[in-house]
């Protein structure tokens, strides 16, 4: 009895020696994998969340795949195999019960990596405005323009035109003056055109410009137009 036993485990223990090897490479490719996924994140500037989404998937799945050959090795791939096509089936079924779970996610990926906006951007979003406080995996949370916060559904804000005026540093903006009867047209303009590139912010190219654009009774509706560089600008 003491022979057999002795005998299964010599016979056994090229196998131990390789399991061991497995474990050892799966934990240091399973680290390595996540700092390839860290540095290769700094290289593109992913978004933190996203690094870290996909540094641990990385991990997960070199230790998954580890666990495979270890079992392998131990005769259990058939029942392994087994246990993963009923996890298959109820991954499927949980997935019909959390399919808007599951979209809101997507979506907050898909954002988190296409980034139309970033953290501190002011965006509108369908019928909201306000300023970008988080990029959530479920939701895009804002601060409106009346200091309420709004969570919106990431799916809805992918589906969704986004208006993101914080991308691009000039911005163009209107005025609409009521001239008095009995003002001169032409020194009301140069009067405006002089009190415009005085404001600090407001761009000489492309220079303001002003025209007429309509009558209300004797008066004489006037309309200026200037672009503000929103980083030197005072003009709200």
């Amino acid at each position: 009895m003491l022979n057999q036993w002795y005998d299964r485990t010599i016979a056994f223990l090229p196998n131990l020696i390789l399991i061991a090897i497995i474990l050892v490479l799966t934990l240091i490719i399973s680290r390595r994998s996540q700092t390839f996924v860290y540095r290769l994140a700094e290289r593109t500037q992913a978004p933190p969340e996203i690094t870290d989404l996909l540094g641990r998937l990385a991990r997960i799945g070199i230790v998954a795949v580890g666990t495979l050959l270890v079992l392998d090795r131990l005769n259990l791939s058939g029942a392994v195999l087994s246990f993963v096509a009923g996890l298959g089936i109820a991954g499927i079924i949980i997935g019909f019960a959390l399919q808007d779970i599951v979209k809101q996610f997507a979506a907050g990926v898909l954002l988190l990596m296409l980034r139309p906006f970033r953290v501190g951007d002011d965006v509108k979003i369908g019928a909201f405005e306000g300023r970008v406080m988080q990029v959530q995996l479920r939701a895009t949370v804002l601060k409106t323009l009346g200091g309420d916060e709004v969570q919106i559904p990431n799916a809805d804000v992918y589906s969704t035109a986004i208006v993101n005026t914080s991308r691009y540093e000039l911005h163009r903006r209107t005025i609409a003056l009521t001239l008095p009867p009995e003002s001169d047209l032409g020194r009301s303009r140069a009067a405006l055109m002089q009190i415009l590139t005085s404001v600090p912010g407001v761009v000489a190219n492309p220079a303001p410009e002003s025209a007429a654009t309509g009558l209300v009774g004797k008066t004489v509706q006037l309309e200026a137009r200037f672009w503000v560089d929103e980083r030197a600008s005072n003009v709200d």
